[in-house]
């Protein structure tokens, strides 16, 4: 996981392979501000800043056009690329997301796909990456002073 802190407050969590998946992209694109959150922690300020919002327009444009996608289960979003990734421990095993699978329980009872983790009526959606970068285009449109942490 990493953190979103604006202007010194944490104001919220995503999973590394949604940044990974902007990273991506943003190689491709050429756009060397959001490419940096390929190597946290990161900070962004001044005219920083501004670069990466106008990096960030580039890659959802680009994510959208693309279609390009991850998942989500109840408040968890992943978006895994080729190769699966840890989203969280359980009680019942370890969960995971795959790009095709959507989020999957690997325990002691094997794997089992389409696992309720939220809670009982949550089921994994394919949600557009877009959508998943929400919350740090929402961070990045109204900060002065961006940090992205990494979180234990």
């Amino acid at each position: 996981m990493v953190g979103l802190v604006v202007d010194g407050e944490r104001t919220g969590l995503l999973h590394r392979s949604v940044l990974d998946r902007v990273v991506e992209i943003a190689d491709r694109l050429g756009c060397r501000s959001a490419v940096a959150f390929g190597g946290l922690p990161v900070y962004f300020s001044g005219a920083d800043l501004r670069r990466l919002r106008r990096d960030l327009d580039q890659v959802v444009a680009f994510a959208d056009a693309a279609r390009r996608t991850g998942w989500r289960l109840g408040g968890l979003s992943a978006a895994p690329g080729a190769r699966p990734v840890r989203v969280a421990e359980t009680s019942g095993g370890t969960l995971w997301a795959d790009a095709v699978r959507g989020f999957v329980l690997r325990g002691s009872a094997g794997r089992r796909r389409g696992v309720p983790y939220a809670r009982p009526s949550a089921t994994a959606r394919r949600t557009p990456l877009s959508g998943l970068t929400a919350p740090l285009v929402e961070a990045v449109a109204r900060a002065r002073v961006l940090e992205v942490p990494r979180v234990p």
